[in-house]
């Protein structure tokens, strides 16, 4: 069992994340390389299709605006090609990510859960008798499911929102734009926050596979606003500030690519790598918060994970 620090101080949760992983490297750092090459085939599709795609259709209708001889036909039809083309593409990686996501998540969960409960199992010993046990997978889908179909709704109410801004600034009702600015600015921090629900609610769904869908993000809630604010706000702002620390590598990727696609394919890799690690303190940080939390109100005995009897989890 690992060992608890005091309840009171909000960042122990933290502290045992980060030593969580030196607890069992040889589960760890498969799932971290996971992590990490989950992370740039998501990101390599952006930078590999989708944008050489928009360079050359901003190239195209820049020479068609120097020119000032408007579009014909052909260039219409072109332009309108690779915009159906990005829309693919896009519509593909969303997709991938989603699956990666879950794929990624769901290692990364597991091996937090097993290794805070004592058990040190290596990756194949981790899919073999935890993951491919019985319906273990089926709770934390179920949940990712919810979440995802949640976020995927928000996300389309502040495009919609945006949408709404942007030709109420083309008539001038200034009034009514800066209270719509705010709402979009209020509900964009509610989307910020509830990808972090969403995490723990995961997280609660593989430690207790009855918990799953709704009922898992009532439990995420709960902990996070009446058990363990404090944890909870601290967790929101480890998983919003660490990424920002990374993203001027993606950034310095896209450029290179325009330069040299394989310059820029190694310094996405180097940026998967980066955002890998991050990745795997946020998801051990939140399977430690829920953890922690679900102790202090003694709901649940720490090593009721997965439904996995003990005996079967000495490795």
């Amino acid at each position: 069992m690992a060992a608890k620090t005091p309840s009171s101080w909000c960042f122990s949760f933290l502290k045992e994340a980060l030593i969580l992983p030196t607890r069992n490297p040889k589960l760890f750092t498969p799932v971290f390389l996971v992590l990490a090459v989950a992370t740039f085939l998501a990101r390599s599709v952006h930078v590999v299709f989708i944008q050489p795609l928009v360079d050359d259709m901003v190239r195209s209708i820049y020479l068609i605006e120097m020119r000032n001889t408007g579009f014909s036909c052909a260039e219409g039809a072109k332009l309108e090609e690779g915009a159906i083309k990005i829309m693919l593409i896009s519509i593909a990686q969303v997709i991938l990510m989603l699956a990666l996501g879950f794929v990624k998540k769901a290692l990364a969960f597991f091996a937090a859960s097993t290794t805070y409960s004592g058990d040190r199992y290596s990756l194949a010993e981790l899919v073999r008798k935890v993951i491919c046990k019985g319906n273990t997978l089926k709770g934390p889908a179920i949940t990712f499911a919810v979440v995802t179909a949640l976020d995927l709704a928000w996300t389309a109410v502040l495009v919609a929102m945006r949408a709404g801004t942007a030709v109420m600034m083309r008539g001038g009702q200034s009034r009514v734009l800066s209270v719509q600015g705010l709402v979009f600015l209020l509900t964009l921090l509610a989307e910020l926050c509830f990808a972090v629900l969403a995490l723990v609610s995961v997280a609660a769904s593989v430690v207790d596979g009855e918990r799953r869908g709704v009922r898992a993000l009532r439990q995420a809630w709960r902990l996070m606003t009446r058990v363990r604010r404090k944890e909870g706000l601290l967790l929101v702002l480890l998983t919003y500030l660490l990424p920002t620390v990374v993203a001027p590598v993606y950034r310095a990727a896209l450029v290179y690519s325009r330069r040299s696609m394989a310059a820029g394919l190694c310094v996405l890799a180097g940026y998967a790598f980066m955002f890998g690690a991050l990745q795997l303190v946020y998801l051990a940080a939140a399977t430690v918060f829920y953890y922690e939390a679900m102790e202090s109100k003694e709901v649940v005995p720490c090593d009721a994970y997965a439904k996995i009897p003990s005996g079967e989890g000495d490795v």
